[in-house]
């Protein structure tokens, strides 16, 4: 069982990263922020993937800083913000776009509506590593 990292280890690895400022949300990262970001990557994060501690602590903290990201800007979007899938193309001429929404997405309705704003896709993102099953191969025979 490895040992999550701390807001010191945070801080410390993206120091040229984000304005770390714990008096102002305004014009830093509070370390309330990055510890949200640590619930979230707790959730998500699977152990058994790393091999070491230190490939754990990166694989954490590079998962913390994604979510910290996620979060600040949907706090700075609030209820105006909407979802942009990846862009597909773009166009010049009558201005133009499309977005690629993969399809297991889109044949949900439940997940469909999730993803209207940007907490429920969030949320999304949260769950579908949980809905993606890891296996193993266990050697064997069976008896005749």
């Amino acid at each position: 069982m490895y040992i999550n990292p701390d807001y010191q280890t945070f801080a410390s690895y993206f120091y040229r990263d984000f304005p770390f400022n714990n008096s102002d949300p305004n014009t830093g990262v509070l370390e309330l922020d990055v510890n949200n970001a640590f619930q979230m990557t707790n959730f998500n994060i699977n152990q058994a993937l790393f091999s070491c501690q230190s490939d754990y602590t990166i694989g954490y903290l590079l998962l913390s800083a994604h979510y910290l990201v996620s979060n600040l800007r949907n706090s700075s979007q609030g209820i105006n913000g909407k979802f942009t899938w990846l862009e597909q193309s773009k166009g010049v001429g009558a201005v133009n776009s499309s977005y690629a929404i993969p399809q297991r997405i889109l044949d949900n309705p439940y997940w469909t509506q999730l993803v209207t704003t940007t907490y429920g896709q969030q949320y999304l993102q949260l769950l579908m590593p949980q809905l993606t099953g890891a296996m193993t191969i266990s050697y064997g025979r069976t008896l005749p």
